[in-house]
């Protein structure tokens, strides 16, 4: 009988908390006058991103090495039809959704829509929906472009990237090469877009974010060492990961470059948060079900793709209620107990029409992915024959 695939429970509740991060950001937004040390905290939730490409470069490398293991070689072309049929379906339908909910102002644009549905959208400013007047296909594109990206080069980064040793060297890399670009490219997108495009463009694009998949990487081999499961994060994994979220929390307080860069080489907040996040990943690893590792957080990183595309559709329906409406300027402690209501409204909202998305699209599309690997699988072995 076929050894079925490794299933690590705690990777699905780190998906669970990366998104959970995301909708606590873009929530936050809501209530403009909420108090600043709340808005802080709160809109640090943005790095539930980073968050989700730690888990990216840590699952992608365990299925590839146990594929490898199991068989002796990667089916390549396999591994690229799984990626597209697990994000793609989903993805063309939010853009649909989005299209109806909130049509561009300059009307359907052709090529906005091939870079965004062939996810190169994440290496150009306008494609990426950040420069003046540009459409943004669907709200939060730039980190599935980018996750893409990584996609794309994962075969090559597998193959060479064998060890801890080399993934700190590629760590090293990447980090030089992203502070290199970005402080060539911020004077001609500056002059080009003007200063806040051009920060969020940097920001957001692959060379300046592919560190953190390097970081995955090196997160992926500590936790294959034993040293490090027998370490103090098997003694108290909870008291772990607890620290490394408020480390996380306090960073908001922090004054960190928003970038790689050569300008101020000190370590953007990306990366510092980014570091703290593997901390919290270490000990979810060894964490035994109780605080962290729990059933909704797992629940929600199952859905978790849907619900990173169609939280803003809730978000966006929520505000505009009435009843919601006459409290968006409220302040000080009434508005933290009003963004805690609308959390505690949003999050099941998003959790049960991502849920819908995910068994109506998501595993159908799945499904269908693994259909057609075992077809070519098939037609292959039938040519060999």
């Amino acid at each position: 009988m076929e050894r079925r695939k490794p299933h690590f429970a705690y990777i699905e509740c780190v998906r669970g908390y990366a998104v959970l991060l995301v909708i606590v950001c873009h929530a936050s937004y809501l209530l403009p006058d909420l108090p600043y040390p709340v808005h802080r905290v709160a809109v640090l939730g943005w790095h539930g991103v980073q968050l989700f490409f730690l888990a990216s470069a840590v699952t992608l490398t365990m299925s590839w090495r146990y594929e490898k293991l199991r068989t002796g070689t990667v089916d390549v072309p396999a591994f690229f039809i799984r990626r597209f049929f697990r994000i793609a379906p989903a993805y063309y339908v939010a853009s649909v959704l989005y299209f109806v909910l909130e049509p561009p102002a300059g009307g359907f644009d052709p090529l906005q829509a091939a870079a965004t549905f062939l996810f190169v959208n994440a290496w150009h400013p306008v494609l990426m929906g950040v420069a003046p007047n540009a459409w943004n296909v669907v709200p939060g594109s730039w980190s599935i472009g980018v996750e893409f990206t990584f996609y794309a080069l994962f075969p090559v980064v597998a193959a060479i990237i064998t060890s801890l040793s080399r993934a700190i060297y590629l760590l090293l890399a990447t980090l030089i090469v992203g502070a290199t670009m970005d402080t060539l490219f911020w004077g001609y997108l500056k002059t080009a877009f003007g200063a806040v495009p051009a920060d969020n463009f940097l920001y957001f694009w692959f060379l300046n974010q592919m560190s953190v998949f390097a970081l995955g990487l090196c997160l992926f081999f500590l936790l294959e060492q034993d040293r490090v499961r027998r370490s103090i994060f098997a003694d108290y994994p909870d008291s772990i990961a607890a620290l490394s979220a408020v480390g996380v929390a306090a960073m908001a307080f922090v004054a960190l470059p928003h970038w790689l860069n050569w300008f101020d080489p000190r370590p953007p907040a990306f990366i510092a948060i980014s570091l703290a996040l593997m901390v919290f990943i270490l000990a979810l690893a060894r964490a035994r079900p109780r605080v962290f590792l729990n059933a909704p957080a797992a629940l929600l990183g199952r859905v978790s793709f849907s619900a990173y595309l169609l939280h803003f559709a809730v978000l966006k329906f929520v505000s505009g209620q009435p009843v919601f409406m006459r409290y968006l300027s409220v302040t000080g402690w009434p508005a933290i107990a009003i963004f805690a209501i609308l959390l505690a409204g949003v999050v099941p909202l998003v959790l049960a029409v991502s849920w819908c998305s995910y068994r109506a699209i998501e595993l159908p599309m799945t499904g269908l992915g693994k259909t057609l690997i075992r077809q070519r699988r098939l037609t292959a072995l039938q040519e060999i024959s």
